[in-house]
């Protein structure tokens, strides 16, 4: 009994590590996507200030 008490323990920590690994993948492809649409935003305004202030 003391064997699989050991066992199901290693099988939970590596479940956990992977739903952990999982959850960053995916927060960092978000920040990543969030990130770009943002500097594209960004570019606009500043293309669109640009022309309105040009003569």
């Amino acid at each position: 009994m003391k064997y699989q008490h050991g066992v199901t323990s290693i099988e939970y920590t590596l479940l956990a590590t992977l739903i952990a690994i999982a959850i960053i993948v995916g927060v960092k492809a978000t920040g990543e996507a969030n990130a770009l649409s943002w500097a594209d935003w960004t570019g606009r305004v500043i293309a669109a200030v640009k022309s309105a202030l040009s003569p």
